[in-house]
């Protein structure tokens, strides 16, 4: 089973539309969990009741690209409620879905790893030009150790997949009372991409990169165009693509 971690903020219509989307290409059994990231707490019960979808108790308001303790807050919850699942997906609003297999694509993928993601960079203190988040975090590793090994891993958020065993052993590794500390003091932007991955990798998970193929339609910006979705329909082997802004590019997923 996949659970969806779902990080949203505003638009009730919008979310209702993405998960639906969501469902439509997934098995029966799929998971959604909301992160509700904005400042209504009222946001997403429309669609919990109408869709069964369940909402993260720990979700929060968060500023953009200050995202980084979504990830924590919802695999945590997952172990506490005991949820069984195979596979734990980041998914973010601007997220849909144009084709079914993704989940095969998963099972075939992920034989021999713990985590896939869409690329994977690597920062130390040794390195020139550093990629200025990295080198924020980079400067507060002597004191986070226990949560910051030498090395820091990054990649994107979108569709960051773990299993869930690889996802235990980085909620064991780390002390409750210290990861919130981290989050309190550590103001780094674009956290969740550095840190999930280098705290799999310090556990020793086995990572891969999505195939290249997949990750044409899987960008930060600009925002997919109509042309360009109906184009990424055609492909068998694309599943999901990012970023949808236009309400109208949207809607027609949607419909199709």
């Amino acid at each position: 089973m996949i659970v969806y971690a779902l990080l949203a903020h505003e638009d009730e219509d919008a979310l209702l539309q993405q998960v639906r989307n969501i469902k439509k290409y997934n098995k029966k059994d799929t998971c959604i969990i909301l992160y509700n990231g904005g400042t209504n707490p009222k946001f997403g019960m429309r669609t919990r009741k109408k869709e069964k979808i369940k909402i993260c108790p720990y979700s929060r308001p968060f500023e953009p690209t200050m995202t980084g303790r979504m990830f924590y807050d919802v695999a945590r919850w997952l172990e506490e409620e005991k949820v069984k699942y195979n596979y734990l997906v980041y998914m973010e609003y601007d997220m849909m879905f144009v084709n079914h297999g993704y989940e095969a694509m998963l099972e075939k993928a992920m034989v021999g790893y713990d985590c896939m993601w869409k690329f994977t960079k690597t920062y130390d203190h040794t390195d020139r030009d550093i990629w200025k988040p990295a080198e924020m975090l980079l400067e507060e590793r002597e004191y986070w150790k226990d949560i910051l090994p030498s090395k820091i891993y990054r990649t994107s958020n979108p569709l960051q997949c773990y299993r869930r065993k690889i996802v235990k052993k980085m909620l064991d590794k780390i002390n409750n009372k210290r990861i919130e500390e981290f989050f309190s003091k550590v103001k780094v932007r674009n956290m969740g991409e550095m840190l999930y991955p280098t705290l799999a990798v310090s556990c020793n998970a086995k990572f891969r990169r999505y195939p290249s193929s997949f990750k044409k339609f899987l960008r930060w910006k600009p925002a997919l165009t109509l042309k360009e979705v109906k184009k990424a329909k055609k492909k068998d082997h694309v599943y999901v693509v990012h970023p949808i802004k236009d309400k109208e590019v949207r809607k027609w997923i949607y419909k199709h």
